[in-house]
């Protein structure tokens, strides 16, 4: 697949073409250099970076693994590909009636579902496409409202599956599908709908906005997240589900806790709020919550009060009722593995560690941040050990994955390190790293 010329598109291939070039270059590989090692024609290449071709999503995914990119260029592709999208929407509606119909909003979704297989890749697309849309007009709709029951159940099974995707995939490739889902809620968000179809449309949407701040700040577009966020509020108390509320916003402390930008003390309120939502009876919610508040708090080295708040976790996990599914055991030892990583309790730390052995696979970002957390744990007495633990682990994940969050597990092994480690080089490496791209 040779890509498709650019001259009737958007100038967003053009900024993808320059950010190419500049990691190339970067690399300091020839056009010829490039072209042997992801085994596409060298004038080819040249092209894309010209932008007078835009490259098929299997070359963008080679590009930015080769080059170690960290998921820009895929994000890159992804915005100018959903600018594509928009440019063709605007112009198949200005042909059109100025009154929009379900045609023309079936049209948009099909354009955000091509914008995101440029990410995701697969000639199934539009086959898979086409069949989404094919079921979503055979369900009989709700009396009054614009969707069925089902479509509103689908878009909840599909925020499951985007979570758990999401522990193994690149940032960019789950916010591709992110973007492919809400583009298909959006057109009924804005339309009239029964209280009860409103609120459980609102719901599923709030789940999706979520998500997709979520993978915003994980490629570093922090303004985008907290855009994504607002959204999320909005959504959630459309919904009318405290509970909800309560878990979304608590994701969103999860996720700032870990940019070096935040202040963590406005973070902590945000955590509290989750938390005081909860309300006061055990729950899942409860749970998730008293334990963000609490690695916020050991994060802004107020250990004694980190560890009460963590011990009200555990009481509120002991009291909850039975038939209440369980929390996730892993996230559980995760958050104590945060709490006396950071307080220096190596034993209650590595206790923390252990009990997740077997339950993840090693490309799970659970399994990748706790290597993390061990690695911490020695660099308080070795602190080139640690430094050198944490590098490898970088070294052996894709560079799609380097992310905001693994980047801000690996400074928890600056954080803890002794004051005179600071100027090792092993030290010095991995606070360039994770300040920084994979160039750093």
């Amino acid at each position: 697949m040779t890509g498709q010329s650019t001259s009737n598109i958007s100038a967003g291939w053009q900024e993808f073409g320059r950010a190419l070039r500049a990691w190339r270059e970067r690399r300091e590989l020839s056009l010829r250099d490039l072209a042997e090692r992801i085994r596409w024609n060298y004038s080819l290449i040249g092209k894309w970076e010209q932008g007078k071709h835009r490259p098929s999503a299997a070359a963008i995914t080679v590009l930015d693994a080769e080059l170690g990119a960290g998921g820009e260029l895929m994000t890159r592709a992804l915005h100018a590909a959903m600018a594509d999208a928009d440019q063709l929407r605007r112009s198949t509606v200005e042909a059109k009636a100025s009154i929009r119909d379900e045609g023309e909003d079936m049209e948009r979704r099909r354009l955000m579902r091509d914008a995101a297989v440029v990410a995701v890749g697969g000639a199934v697309a539009p086959v898979l496409a086409t069949l989404t849309d094919a079921w979503q007009a055979s369900e009989p709709r709700i009396s009054g409202a614009s969707v069925s029951q089902e479509m509103i159940d689908d878009w909840e099974d599909a925020a499951d599956v985007h979570v758990r995707r999401a522990y193994v995939d690149a940032p960019a490739i789950v916010l591709a599908g992110l973007a492919a889902d809400f583009a298909d809620m959006a057109p009924h968000l804005n339309r009239f709908q029964p209280e009860s179809v409103d609120r459980g449309l609102a719901h599923a949407a709030a789940r999706h906005a979520a998500l997709i701040a979520g993978k915003w700040f994980d490629l570093g577009h922090h303004r985008e997240a907290h855009r994504w966020w607002k959204k999320t509020r909005t959504l959630s108390e459309r919904a009318g589900d405290t509970l909800l509320a309560s878990g979304l916003i608590g994701w969103e402390a999860a996720y700032r806790r870990q940019d070096p930008g935040e202040d963590l003390n406005a973070v902590l309120a945000v955590a509290q709020l989750a938390r005081r939502l909860a309300g006061d009876q055990p729950s899942l919610s409860l749970v998730d919550n008293c334990g963000s508040e609490a690695q916020v708090l050991a994060m802004l080295g107020r250990h004694d009060e980190s560890i009460a708040a963590w011990r009200v976790t555990e009481e509120v996990f002991d009291r909850l009722p039975s038939g209440v599914s369980a929390p996730d055991p892993g996230s559980m030892h995760y958050a104590r593995s945060v709490i006396y990583t950071l307080a220096g309790d190596a034993t209650r730390a590595t206790d923390a560690q252990s009990a997740v052995e077997g339950l993840y696979q090693p490309e799970h970002r659970t399994a990748t941040l706790l290597a993390f957390h061990n690695a911490a744990i020695h660099a308080r007495t070795d602190p080139v050990g640690g430094a050198q633990r944490a590098l490898q682990i970088m070294e052996r994940l894709p560079a799609e994955r380097w992310d905001t969050r693994v980047k801000a597990a690996a400074r928890i092994v600056l954080k803890v390190a002794p004051e005179e480690a600071r100027g090792l080089p092993a030290v010095r490496e991995l606070r360039a790293l994770t300040a920084g791209g994979r160039s750093a």
